[in-house]
Order: structure tokens, then C-alpha cells, then sequence
């Protein structure tokens, strides 16, 4: 069953899963985009966590103030985990544009972090990455999604049959089984934050057991940043998929190695 629902600072969540833990997971953007039913029963997103899980999946909040950044964003589910998760300390997975924020997150309030995966995300994106995202939240908050989404097709990897499915999937499917709401201006507020982002004079504050997970063909993350990332982090350990982009990680060998530092005895 699939839960969707605002919590009460205003940052709207989509809840599925069985277990006994809860894992947070802070959804890319910018956007306020969450997976909808379809998405995660039909292509089973998270198939193998949400077993041993109870998956929250959040965005950002409605509204954002001019200027926001990502680590004003991270006070935001500072605030969730200490009112709605007991105060922790919780299981959080940061992915790609949550990435960003999820480090700032574990540097300002490490007691609130058991573990941390930072998937798809590094201290700071490529400059084509930063640009890319401009140009789709642009695009986005003018109302025009299925433009937005066509702006990811250098993101596509693969064969020229793989990469023409993917240009008409995104082009034409995507739009109907992603649930967008917000303020369209919400969206140029994060576009410029993740312009603006850079945490990587922010890594060794981070204490938590950190897993930092993505391709070695990524976008937004290059390899070296990848590594600089994780080099940075005091406890952290990398994972990284050769031949695979921004947005082909997804997967049961994913969910296996995150589900496998999830479940590490903490020495």
C-alpha cells in the first residue's frame, strides 16, 4: 500500500513498505517529485529495500523563500526526523539532488543519522550537470513537462534502440507517473541553490557510517569527485558501477549493497 501525505512543516511524503525500520529518502529534484503508485508497484522501485523497510520518500516543501538553500533545506528534515521520527537517530539515503542536502543534514545534526547513503550525488555536481538542471526547472515551472523532461536525454545510456525507447518513454510516459505539486517558483529556488551548492569543506564534519553509491558514468558526479567524496567523509566506504549513468543504478544489485550497509554492525 501506498501512503501519500504532507508532513507538518509543509514537505509532502510518499510512505510504502514493510519492517520494523524506517528508511528516509530524499527525492532528486529540483522538483517536488515524488514515485507515484503505479511507478513503484509496476516497476517496483525500491523492490527488495521496501521489503526490509518502511520507505518515507520526501521532497521539499511548498513555498520556498527566495534565496533557500540546500542546508536551509536540511533544517527542514532536521525538523521532520526530531517531531515525527522521535528524534531518531534514522536511516537516510540523499539521492542526487537530496544528496546535497542529505550531507549538510549529517554535518549540522549527526546525532539524528544512524547510517547515511549518498547515492548519485557528490559534495558538488558537474558544471553540465548544474546548467542542465537549470534549464529543466526553467522549463518546469513554465508548465512544460514533457519539454523539461526531453532536456535529460544527455543523461540516456545505452545502444541507439535502448536510448529511442528511453527518448519516447521519458518523452511520453514519465509525465504521467511522476506526482509534481508545489509552486512552479519553488522550482528556479532550487535550481539555484544546486548551483550555488558546495559541501565539500563540509565532509569531515560528517559522523555517521557513510555509503556514497553511483556510476562511474555519471553526469553529475565524476568519477574523481566520486572518490573525493567518500575520501572526505571520516566513515565512509564507495561503490561504484562500471558503465553505468545518473539514471540506471536503480536496480536489485543497488538494493542489495544498500540494504547491506544498512544492516552493518556499527563497530
Amino acid at each position: 500500500m501506498v501512503e501519500k501525505g504532507v508532513f507538518s512543516n509543509g514537505v509532502p511524503y510518499v510512505c510504502f513498505g514493510e519492517g520494523e525500520k524506517s528508511l528516509l529518502v530524499f527525492s532528486g529534484g529540483p522538483g517536488i517529485t515524488l514515485p507515484s503508485g503505479f511507478m513503484i508497484r509496476v516497476f517496483g522501485q525500491f523492490k527488495h529495500l521496501s521489503k526490509n523497510f518502511v520507505i518515507y520518500a520526501m521532497s521539499r516543501k511548498n513555498e520556498l523563500p527566495q534565496s533557500y538553500t540546500t542546508r536551509d533545506m536540511a533544517e527542514d528534515y532536521a525538523a521532520i526526523i526530531r517531531d515525527e521520527f522521535d528524534g531518531g537517530p534514522v536511516d537516510v539515503m540523499g539521492m542526487s539532488y537530496g544528496g546535497l542536502i542529505a550531507q549538510h543534514l549529517a554535518a549540522d545534526h549527526p546525532e539524528l543519522i544512524r547510517r547515511l547513503v549518498i547515492a548519485m550525488s557528490v559534495y558538488r555536481f558537474s558544471e553540465e550537470g548544474n546548467e542542465l538542471d537549470m534549464k529543466y526547472a526553467q522549463l518546469l515551472s513554465e508548465g512544460k513537462k514533457r519539454e523539461a523532461l526531453k532536456t535529460m536525454y544527455p543523461l540516456i545510456e545505452g545502444g541507439r534502440i535502448t536510448k529511442a525507447f528511453m527518448k519516447f518513454f521519458m518523452g511520453y510516459i514519465a509525465p504521467l507517473m511522476w506526482l509534481t505539486v508545489g509552486n512552479p517558483v519553488d522550482l528556479l529556488v532550487e535550481g539555484k541553490a544546486e548551483m550555488a551548492h558546495n559541501s565539500k569543506n563540509r565532509l569531515a564534519e560528517i559522523k555517521a557510517p557513510t555509503l556514497v553509491i553511483g556510476g562511474d558514468k555519471d553526469y553529475y558526479c565524476p568519477v574523481e569527485r566520486f572518490r573525493e567524496t567518500a575520501a572526505e567523509i571520516p566513515n565512509a566506504k564507495l561503490v561504484l558501477y562500471e558503465g553505468k549513468g545518473h539514471m540506471n543504478i536503480m536496480g536489485k544489485k543497488f538494493d542489495e549493497d544498500v540494504l547491506a550497509f544498512l544492516n552493518e554492525e556499527s563497530g
